[in-house]
């Protein structure tokens, strides 16, 4: 994949049951147990299932442990109107300490621009900051900061966000199905009342020239193993955690 533009990168989703990703052969084409993490996503104080603010504007804030890894923090627009991208977010970079990216999801019939800005952390800071009980926001850095008042449509309350979760997830970034590269993650959370959202999302980042036929190859492949994407759940995966998670006391 070689794109020019940053915002030429295109990056397929699929999101299916786990007994979905067992009938296409996606738990065939994976080797070893994945690499663990555990999310959190971040939302205004007293949001509900109806009344989702930070998501409903377009605003994702994003909290990441993994294994053997550094922390992560991430602050993402999606969708990101192009218009609000000022020179400074115009083009992709990555310090080794913040990384700017972006990509066009299209899920479906759906495409929409997505940006982000991700921060590493020393291991151990989320969970130090979860343990306070209060807001996160000492997480999020000053680039991340600039980057959502520059670009967001409307201000971030950082000091009235409460941090949601875990969202256990393993990650297989690189198989080989169907004759494609795939990227493969699993997402399972409970809640306190037991209620339970088990979640496949698979993936594959694309130059957008070649992105039609792409995303025909992804959804044949599908078809030919009893799985049809029409009838797959194609609404954000971050939603429907959201929704979930504060329906729950």
């Amino acid at each position: 994949m070689v794109a020019q533009d940053p915002r030429d990168v295109v990056e397929l989703k699929v999101t299916v049951s786990p007994e979905q990703a067992r009938g296409a052969g996606i738990w065939d084409a994976v080797i070893g147990q994945g690499q663990a993490r555990r999310i959190w996503f971040c939302e205004q104080s007293g949001a509900s299932p109806a009344r989702l603010p930070l998501l409903d504007s377009g605003v994702i804030l994003r909290l990441r442990e993994t294994r053997t890894r550094p922390d992560e923090t991430t602050v993402r627009l999606r969708p990101c109107r192009q218009s609000r991208l000022t020179a400074d977010w115009s083009a992709r970079r990555d310090t080794g300490d913040e990384r700017l990216d972006f990509a066009s999801d299209w899920s479906g019939d759906r495409r929409r621009l997505s940006v982000s800005v991700t921060a590493r952390h020393p291991a151990g800071a989320v969970a130090r900051a979860l343990a306070g009980g209060g807001p996160p926001d000492q997480l999020f850095t000053a680039a991340q900061r600039a980057f959502l008042a520059d670009c967001a449509d409307r201000p971030v309350p950082f000091g009235q966000v409460t941090a949601l979760g875990p969202v256990d997830a393993l990650s297989w970034p690189a198989l080989m199905w169907s004759h494609m590269p795939l990227a493969v993650e699993r997402w399972v959370v409970t809640t306190v009342s037991g209620a339970r959202l088990d979640l496949v999302e698979l993936s594959r980042r694309v130059d957008r020239q070649g992105a039609e036929i792409a995303q025909l190859a992804l959804e044949s492949g599908l078809r030919r193993r009893g799985v049809d994407p029409a009838g797959c759940e194609q609404g954000s995966k971050t939603r429907r955690v959201l929704e979930l998670l504060t329906a729950t006391p």
